[in-house]
Formats: structure tokens, sequence, C-alpha cells
């Protein structure tokens, strides 16, 4: 029996979805403003749709800047003026330089990051798969299990001492009752 198509591409975009929460988690952790979507500012980070190829990152620049390169624009139509020049050559060294910083952060963090050659975002990367956890969340994620695994011993120490039964299989383990014996 075949899976149905709607089906694989069902389980691949909640896959690229999760992997596009690590590539936002990986990217504030480094310091970089991090925003869903396309009319953000900063690290624009989206599941790759309809193609499900990966997870897109794209920069954004400020609205600042944004809103100053489209009036510069709107006063020389055909971009032919230095003002012109100057902000393309601003927002493509910016482009550049984000990308290669997002690339270098996303790899040390154990990230699969390719470029994806669209003519019309030039600088925007995609990330296919994890090949390693991160420093960070492998830190985090053992910690996390150090503090339940200390409540729950603490919580089964208390009602285990709480109950009034020596025999219950509920507050006493087994290996309590040996040691007690």
């Amino acid at each position: 029996m075949t899976e149905e198509p709607s089906e694989v591409d069902s389980d691949r975009r909640f896959r690229l979805e999760t992997l596009c929460d690590v590539v936002q988690a990986e990217l504030a952790a480094a310091g970089l403003p991090v925003a869903p979507g396309r009319l953000s500012t900063g690290a624009v980070v989206s599941v790759d749709l309809p193609d499900l190829r990966g997870v897109l990152i794209d920069w954004r620049e400020h609205a600042i800047l944004l809103d100053a390169g489209q009036e510069a624009w709107a006063d020389d139509p055909h971009r032919e003026g230095e003002e012109c020049a100057a902000f393309s050559q601003l927002m493509s060294a910016i482009g550049e330089a984000m990308a290669e910083a997002i690339r270098k952060i996303l790899t040390a963090a154990g990230l699969e990051v390719s470029g994806t050659d669209n003519d019309y975002a030039p600088h925007e990367l995609l990330v296919t798969r994890r090949v390693a956890p991160s420093v960070w969340s492998v830190r985090r994620d053992a910690q996390f299990t150090r503090r339940h695994d200390s409540m729950r011993a603490a919580w089964s120490a208390r009602n285990a001492a709480e109950c009034p039964n020596p025999d219950c299989e509920t507050h006493h383990s087994r290996h309590q009752r040996d040691l007690s014996s």
C-alpha cells in the first residue's frame, strides 16, 4: 500500500516546520533578530512552500533603510544616478554580509546550509537538515532532564515517606523495599 501524496507532503511539511523552529532558535541564540514570515525585519525564516525543499532564510533590512532606498529609486525611476547606485551597493553588501554570517552560525550549530540561486533573493539561504545538535541545546536538554529526574525522585521519596503501606507498589519501589529490609 502506498502513501497518498498529501500524507507525504503533510509529514514533510511538519518536519520542515520543526526544522524552521530549530533554525529560528539557533539564530536567536546567536543574538540575531528573528522574524517568521515575509514582511519582517531581521532574519526572516520560513518553510519553502510549496516546494518543501527545506527552510528558507533571508535578511530584511530595517524600514528606515528600505524607505530611504525606495524614495531614492522613486526620484530616479531609471536608477541611473549615483544615489541609486549607492543604495544598491549598500543593500547588496548588507545582504552578502548577513548571508555569510547566518551561514556560518547555522553551520556551526550543526545544520546543512546552501544557497538557493534565487535571482529575486540573491542572498537567500536554504537549510535542508540538522547534521548534529548544537552545543547549547544539548546542554539545555541535559539540564532539563537532570532537573526533571531530580524533581521526580524528590516527589517519589516524599510520597513514599507519607505512604502508610510499605508494600504499596505505587509509592515504594522494589529497590526501596529491599534496602529497608
